[in-house]
């Protein structure tokens, strides 16, 4: 049976084609698209056809007053308020706690042998909790996650994408309440991304293991 074929990350493609990554980096993405879904594959033709008509077209760079404005435009519109802009906001989130690192009462009962960690993340607009349960049939792990916004308001995020080795594992929709899940996941080093309207919140690297 021949095995499904993949999405790959637009951002990843950006990277790889720019040469922004490293020669095992690129090479893990090369392979990744020779075995990609026909949407990449689109993504790649476009990416090439586009970076080909920039290369026989020279712009000069604008004058630094311009520069300066359009650079306070862009900021007034895509940081205080990035619904108003068409560009896409990528933020990373940072770790605050770790179970593995600080037990917290609660967590882990006496006698529960690490079936279970939490982990949490932070960015400017939310907070997410990571839970990891160890599964009783085989090695793998069952994730749920929780997008716990700040002053009252609801989850905007509609999506979360699970990648490993630059290429889409699992696909989750993220519900009114802000919770989604993914099942039966293999430890391992992770890229969680978490995307809204013009939003993409990106975990990088997330360990899965207990």
């Amino acid at each position: 049976m021949a095995e499904p074929k993949k999405r790959v990350n637009f951002a990843r493609l950006v990277a790889w084609m720019e040469g922004h990554l490293s020669e095992h980096d690129a090479r893990t993405v090369e392979e990744a698209v020779a075995m990609a879904d026909d949407e990449t594959l689109a993504d790649v033709a476009w990416l090439r056809k586009f970076y080909g008509a920039a290369d026989e077209v020279l712009i000069g760079a604008p004058p630094q007053a311009v520069r300066d404005a359009l650079m306070g435009t862009f900021e007034a519109a895509h940081v205080r308020d990035p619904g108003t802009t068409g560009f896409v906001q990528r933020v990373l989130a940072g770790l605050t706690f770790d179970s593995n690192l600080q037990p917290a009462a609660g967590l882990r009962a006496v006698g529960a042998q690490q079936s279970r960690r939490q982990l949490i993340y932070r960015t400017d607009m939310f907070d997410l909790a990571i839970n990891l349960l160890a599964r009783d049939s085989d090695d793998n792990l069952d994730l749920d996650g929780q997008v716990l916004t700040r002053g009252g308001e609801e989850p905007k995020l509609f999506s979360g994408q699970l990648l490993r080795d630059y290429s889409e594992l699992a696909l989750a929709a993220v519900d009114e309440f802000g919770s989604f899940g993914f099942r039966r996941i293999p430890p391992g080093i992770y890229e969680l991304v978490l995307s809204a309207d013009r939003i993409e919140v990106s975990i990088e690297p997330l360990e899965l293991g207990l």
